[in-house]
């Protein structure tokens, strides 16, 4: 394994970068706008903070502290499934693009 010079180099940060942004393409805007200010900022929030701590965590300077930060980041994929099945079960998107 490489070392990463930058939380960007990161496989895991690469991956929930690109989910992030294929929340905003191909979920978002199949939302009903009764769900715009509740789902929609729901799934922002949880895909943004996906993110942000694998990079906070990359940022730490000791294991055990850049750990909790991952852990956040897992907590929030988790968060963002859970969303993105509600999504696929009530209809607003296709088991291809819940895929």
């Amino acid at each position: 394994m490489t070392r990463a010079d930058t939380f960007e180099d990161l496989r895991c940060w690469q991956l929930a970068y690109k989910l992030k942004g294929e929340i905003k393409t191909k979920v978002i805007p199949c939302l009903p706008d009764s769900e715009k200010y509740e789902l929609r900022s729901q799934l922002l929030r949880a895909s943004r903070s996906t993110t942000a701590n694998i990079a906070e965590g990359w940022g730490r300077f000791h294991f055990l502290e850049s750990n909790k930060f991952y852990y956040y980041s897992r907590g929030s994929l988790s968060e963002l499934l859970d969303h993105l099945i509600e999504i696929k079960d009530n209809g607003f998107i296709e088991e291809e693009v819940y895929s």
